[in-house]
């Protein structure tokens, strides 16, 4: 037997998880569960690809992923986060930065 138990969460973020639910035409019950079960949530065309491994989890994409983690785990360079989001950041400005180098991390 499921019982309700009330949880309190501002409006926000309330906002946004029935967003999410309603998207994927679920209860905000189920998509909370599925969060704190760490299920991968996907927009249903995507969840759709990866469970027919296909785009970004095709064998070949999969791969060249393994690929560029040994490659920056051996040479130890890569671009990180902050670099790359300042970068998005001035897309559109007056003041667009090239695209980072990888550096040592």
């Amino acid at each position: 037997m499921n019982s309700k138990v009330r949880i309190e969460i501002d409006a926000e973020t309330a906002e946004q998880l029935n967003a999410q639910a309603e998207a994927r035409g679920i209860s905000v019950s189920d998509l909370v569960a599925e969060l704190v079960g760490g299920d991968m949530l996907l927009a249903p065309d995507l969840d759709a690809m990866r469970a027919a491994g296909e785009g970004a989890w095709s064998k070949e994409a999969l791969a060249e992923d393994a690929r560029i983690i040994a490659e920056v785990e051996r040479t130890r360079e890569a671009v990180p986060w902050e670099d790359v989001k300042t970068w998005m950041e001035s897309w559109g400005t007056a003041k667009e930065l090239p695209p980072p180098k990888p550096r040592k991390v």
